[in-house]
């Protein structure tokens, strides 16, 4: 007899259907036809967990899995995930090394990073892979696009060394309303890899579409693409929701721990910041700001139970939180939900980032790896989704 996902855990998960993480991959591929695909799960995927996400994407035939820093890809070489990977952020001339013995792509903005790596390939007699990375106006790693001749050269010049095998940059704004900037961006990156022509050399694969441009800038779509946020069923903002039908994967569950009823003027929590109104009954659940259900939530957040909205009161605990049910029932056991969706309610990670001011990337990698996460759903046909 199979067990229900409520019966796995004991206090809080973070449960995963992979089916809509496969779902959320087949519109890229929708979307992208025919690029090869380099699928972004740094930051613990997401929160969805990185060594699971990085077997099932590769297992569902990404080109590329995507790091911030070697660190994560380390963890998925030792979870024996052999598909390439890139590393996005920077390194230290110490860890180049590990980029070498573990088969890890670099990224290389400067002609000084690609001069140290050049010097351990020849050290470790190896020919390396690297992805040049061109700032082409997000201000942040990259060499200067007007300048990127100079790396493109002693790149080239260095080719029995390195292997460029793609070259890239990343928009700024290609979430927001106006495209007119992420337009310019990419002009200036079509521009810099001209080079390629002017030198009569072969030109290395071209990629710059993140999740937002995947969906709303098809000329940006290049050689390949790098989805993201999109892959875990969260739009980059408001202005993608109608370009695509995405399944978000998570959803963040915990069980009620206590019952109780709170008398007319009896405050709740540290700081005494909620005052009943009148008798009411609450429940304690065993999720806090140390789990990643942000304190900014105190008084602002709502709990789904036994398929009803229910507010949070009181400041919210380091690993507790009460929750208003008025006049409802609930029992020791029972099971809430804190995002996802429960009966006919849903409560999203956008929900949470709207509450809070941010986005959902923050609500869904701030959830700590205190929370177990809990797979389901291997196929698409035995999605639970709707």
């Amino acid at each position: 007899m199979s067990l229900s996902v409520a019966e796995l855990y004991h206090r809080a998960a973070a449960v995963v259907d992979l089916a809509c993480i496969s779902h959320n991959l087949h519109v890229v591929r929708e979307k992208a036809p025919g690029r090869k695909i380099i699928a972004m799960i740094k930051a613990n995927a997401y929160g969805h967990g990185l060594t699971r996400i990085g077997a099932h994407l590769a297992a569902e035939g990404v080109d590329y899995l995507g790091t911030a820093f070697v660190e994560e890809a380390l963890e998925l070489r030792k979870a024996g995930i052999t598909t390439p990977i890139i590393t996005s952020g920077p390194f230290s001339k110490f860890q180049i090394g590990l980029f070498i013995e573990n088969q890890i792509d670099f990224t290389v903005g400067s002609v000084d990073a690609l001069q140290l790596i050049i010097e351990s390939a020849a050290f470790y007699k190896k020919r390396v892979n690297l992805h040049l990375k061109i700032d082409t106006g997000m201000m942040r790693i990259g060499i200067r696009h007007s300048n990127a001749d100079k790396l493109f050269l002693a790149a080239l010049q260095a080719e029995k060394l390195v292997n460029v095998v793609s070259v890239f940059s990343h928009f700024a704004n290609a979430d927001s309303d106006d495209l007119s900037f992420a337009r310019l961006q990419l002009e200036r990156f079509a521009e810099a890899v001209r080079f390629y022509e002017r030198h009569n050399a072969p030109k290395p694969l071209l990629q710059i579409a993140n999740s937002a441009a995947i969906l709303r800038l098809p000329d940006s779509q290049l050689d390949m693409v790098r989805p993201g946020i999109m892959l875990y069923g969260c739009h980059p903002s408001p202005h993608t929701a109608a370009e695509a039908q995405l399944r978000p994967a998570l959803s963040l569950r915990a069980k009620v721990m206590y019952f109780k009823v709170i008398l007319k003027g009896s405050t709740v929590g540290y700081s005494r910041t909620w005052t009943a109104p009148e008798n009411c009954r609450a429940v304690t659940l065993p999720v806090g700001y140390a789990d990643g259900y942000s304190r900014g939530l105190s008084n602002k957040g709502q709990v789904l139970l036994r398929g009803r909205k229910y507010p949070v009161v009181g400041t919210i605990c380091m690993d507790q939180l009460v929750v208003n049910i008025g006049g409802g029932e609930a029992y020791n056991g029972d099971e809430a939900v804190l995002i996802g969706k429960q009966g006919d309610e849903i409560i999203t990670a956008d929900d949470l980032a709207a509450q809070l001011g941010t986005i959902s990337y923050e609500v869904l990698t701030s959830i700590s790896q205190r929370v177990p996460r809990i797979y389901i759903n291997e196929r698409l046909d035995e999605r639970i989704w709707p």
